[in-house]
């Protein structure tokens, strides 16, 4: 019970502290892509690309609202004959 008192009062704090930090977004203009083509059109028409990029945007905003600190973040896109598979989220320093 104490160890949970603890981590409640320390999210509470750490939230107190950077609720002024909000501000920060997706900086789609800073997303870069690395295209693979192959000429064999292996991969059917999966969407994983997008499905990647949505379960990272969810964890942000997961994070922001149980924080309340926002990261400026972008993407690397890659990409297998045209088509997106992967969306990742490079670790970005705070500024």
């Amino acid at each position: 019970m104490k160890k949970m008192l603890l981590v409640l009062t320390l999210a509470f704090a750490l939230q107190t502290v950077f609720a002024g930090a909000a501000g920060a977004a997706y900086f789609k203009g800073a997303d870069k892509t690395i295209s693979i083509n192959t000429g064999l059109n292996l991969l059917p028409k999966l969407k994983t690309g997008d499905a990647t990029f949505k379960l990272q945007e969810a964890v942000h905003n997961v994070l922001t609202d149980a924080t309340g600190l926002e990261v400026d973040h972008f993407y690397f896109w890659v990409e297998i004959d045209g088509q997106k598979v992967l969306a990742v989220d490079p670790p970005r320093a705070m500024y």
